[in-house]
């Protein structure tokens, strides 16, 4: 297999793994609700670190469903583009730039907001981990110069 495939089938793999896990880790939310979920903590919810005081809403703010459907529509975009992710190479700059700056909003209100500091070891590195993903398998950061393989020595 030349670079070039090489390079685009691993392109193709972060954005299947991403979309599905997009998609799927919606779970996690329930999982570590303090983490992840603004002004809330059940008392159903684990132990980890510092637990948020319960809120009348239940943790089902409005917020939480507009993210979600931003999120899952990126992630359908991605399951999709995976197919040919040289022309889809935008969903994977929308992808760093948006998981960057949604990271750069929510870590200083986390530290602003005593009962949300549980952010700044879930969700934030999550969105800094996802980009840095993203930014390894770019579809247009492994294109060789030479896309003709190497010969063996």
């Amino acid at each position: 297999m030349t670079a070039s495939k090489s390079s685009t089938a691993r392109s193709a793999l972060t954005m299947r793994i991403l979309g599905w896990g997009v998609i799927a880790g919606s779970v996690i939310a329930v999982v570590y609700p303090p983490g992840f979920l603004w002004g809330t903590h059940p008392a159903s919810a684990p132990f980890l670190f510092w637990q948020h005081p319960a809120s009348h809403l239940n943790g089902l703010h409005p917020y939480l469903y507009m993210l979600f459907s931003l999120y899952v529509a990126w992630a359908i975009l991605m399951i999709r583009g995976a197919r040919d992710p040289k022309a889809n190479a935008a969903l994977f700059d929308f992808g760093i730039l948006g998981n960057l700056m949604h990271a750069g909003v929510m870590a200083p209100q986390a530290f602003l907001y005593p009962n949300e500091h549980a952010h700044l070891w879930a969700d934030v590195p999550l969105l800094v981990l996802i980009s840095g993903a993203l930014w390894l398998s770019h579809p247009n950061r492994h294109s060789p110069a030479d896309p003709s393989p190497a010969p063996d020595s």
